[in-house]
């Protein structure tokens, strides 16, 4: 059974777009490149298990690769998404690197999708400004809820990097209500 039949094989649309990350990761790095960082809704649909689930999948991974490797998988391109309609999975291309920088980078998380294949997602601190900022700017009052659980959900298997969480919701002026949800204890 080939890769693609693999995914089609895969019903539940979380578990096939987790393998179709590591699958490309893999791709990726076997054609030389950096391995992709999962971020935006699809990190959020990873760290919560499929209890939050996004339509597409965020990446940033080098462009001249993305495209060459979906291209190759049967992916047709419209605007910035990469479209597989058989697989039912949509890929946005969001740049090379996290805007957050080297730290950043060096916090992602590596996540176990099978013996052989891992996959890198931003960390749960930078997402947790990610959706903080989506509520200030954008109005988006889910996401609030959402930086919420995913708070909850490192708490739960690690330790939450507090000293890290305010330093970058003070750069990004956000630190009233990253202090708010702390203090609230929700």
């Amino acid at each position: 059974m080939n890769d693609l039949e693999t995914l089609l094989s895969i019903e539940d649309p979380v578990k096939r777009k987790a393998l179709f990350i590591a699958m490309f990761s893999r791709e990726v790095v076997r054609r030389g490149g950096k391995q992709p960082i999962i971020v935006g809704g699809q990190a959020v649909e990873i760290y919560t298990q499929g209890s939050y689930t996004t339509g597409d999948i965020d990446i940033k991974a080098s462009r001249e690769m993305t495209d060459a490797i979906l291209k190759a998988w049967g992916f047709v391109k419209a605007g910035r998404t990469w479209i597989n309609k058989e697989l039912d999975i949509y890929v946005d291309w969001l740049g090379s690197s996290l805007e957050e920088g080297e730290e950043a980078e060096k916090r992602v998380s590596i996540i176990k999708v099978t013996d052989q294949l891992d996959i890198r997602v931003i960390s749960i601190e930078d997402l947790v400004i990610d959706r903080l900022g989506a509520f200030k700017w954008w109005g988006d009052t889910d996401s609030l809820l959402w930086a919420k659980v995913l708070i909850g959900v490192k708490k739960s298997i690690d330790r939450l990097d507090e000293s890290y969480l305010f330093e970058r919701a003070k750069k990004t002026n956000l630190l009233d209500i990253l202090e708010g949800i702390l203090s609230s204890g929700e």
